[in-house]
């Protein structure tokens, strides 16, 4: 990082906390991650968090906010390319857990009724280790440490380092983000924006978008207008693109096709471009005793493709994936739900389980 870099982040950040000190403060949270060797991801190892300050607003009658996270946390990744040549691996991928610390600064704008817009700046330091199950023989081949993985395909000239602070800026916009969305339409889309001259290991912009629809069919209410029973149809349409010289693992892991599609996983199919669309029947209720605690089931058909080139290299290719199945989860609140996943391959594999074509998984905090 410049020292220029530096100086202008500094000026930002103070500018930032003189004009807050006249904030009223409320916290804030984000989201949280788990660890999939640590209680199948059911336990955080990672909460995203911070607090939201009311400013004046910059336009009248619109709220103006200020917001600040941060997270610690522990987690695990998944690579699968080859380090020199960049080509897709379909077995024996590098496994390893990293230490992640990162912290957010930006400005939340409300433009209208239920549209709003964020610029922000965003921070991470992660340091990458060995990973806790090395030496292990899974489906997809022995886990070894970071540098025998490198050191068994000749080298690493595609990742880079593993280690070490990346930032960028950001800027959303949302019509309608609501953590559930349970009748109604809503959008988000957001630019993301991390040239050299803010990373030591990265170069790159990426874009993200996403529809979503909800329509009730049918919902029964007690006298307290808690849900006994409901049924929901709702349809999720994704659409993620990357460019750039570098682009850094953080963001492939979550741009990547099989991150979209259910059944398939985190880092899989990384290519530019990826379109998904994600269709969901949900059966929820009932709650009699505390709104949004309930069960539900849910049946999926999900379709996604990938387009363009593998993610840091010249090579053309692409993808096509899809899956169908059931998930039977507990919704705590609107925004966790913890339960079980089966998901049946229809195209495609899922290389972590090879050979497989119903794949079932714990799940915790799941998108639909």
């Amino acid at each position: 990082m410049s020292r220029q870099y530096r100086v202008v982040l500094c000026l930002f950040i103070l500018v930032l906390t003189s004009y807050s000190v006249f904030a009223s403060w409320s916290f804030a949270y984000d989201s949280w991650e788990g660890h999939p060797r640590i209680g199948s991801s059911l336990v955080p190892t990672g909460i995203r968090s911070g607090v939201t300050g009311d400013l004046d607003p910059i336009f009248s009658g619109w709220e103006t906010d200020l917001i600040l996270l941060a997270k610690a946390g522990f987690h695990e990744r998944v690579l699968w390319q080859h380090p020199v040549n960049g080509s897709l691996l379909s077995s024996s991928p590098l496994i390893f857990d990293l230490l992640q610390f990162d912290w957010t600064i930006g400005i939340k704008q409300s433009l209208a009724h239920d549209q709003q817009l964020f610029l922000g700046y965003r921070g991470t330091y992660e340091q990458a280790l060995d990973s806790m199950i090395e030496g292990d023989v899974l489906d997809s081949g022995t886990v070894l440490g970071i540098d025998p993985w490198f050191s068994s395909y000749g080298g690493n000239t595609l990742y880079g380092k593993l280690s070490g602070i990346s930032t960028n800026i950001s800027l959303s916009y949302s019509y309608n983000h609501e953590e559930e969305l349970l009748d109604g339409l809503a959008f988000e889309s957001s630019l993301f924006i991390g040239p050299k001259l803010l990373n030591t290991n990265a170069s790159y912009l990426a874009f993200t978008a996403e529809g979503a629809g909800a329509l009730m069919i049918y919902q029964e209410l007690d006298e307290k207008q808690h849900n006994l029973y409901s049924i929901i149809l709702r349809d999720n349409l994704q659409f993620t693109y990357t460019l750039g010289s570098h682009i850094p693992v953080s963001v492939l892991q979550e741009t990547s096709l099989g991150s979209l599609v259910r059944g398939y996983g985190s880092g899989q199919y990384p290519l530019d471009g990826a379109l998904a669309n994600r269709f969901s029947l949900c059966f929820n209720g009932p709650e009699p005793f505390t709104k949004g605690f309930y069960p539900r089931l849910i049946l999926f058909f999900d379709v996604g493709y990938g387009f363009g080139q593998l993610v840091n290299t010249s090579v053309s290719s692409s993808a096509f994936l899809a899956s169908t199945g059931v998930s039977v989860t507990y919704s705590l609140l609107s925004y966790m739900d913890i339960g079980y996943q089966m998901a049946y391959l229809m195209e495609g594999s899922n290389p972590m389980q090879p050979g497989k074509t119903m794949v079932g998984e714990l799940i915790a905090h799941i998108r639909f």
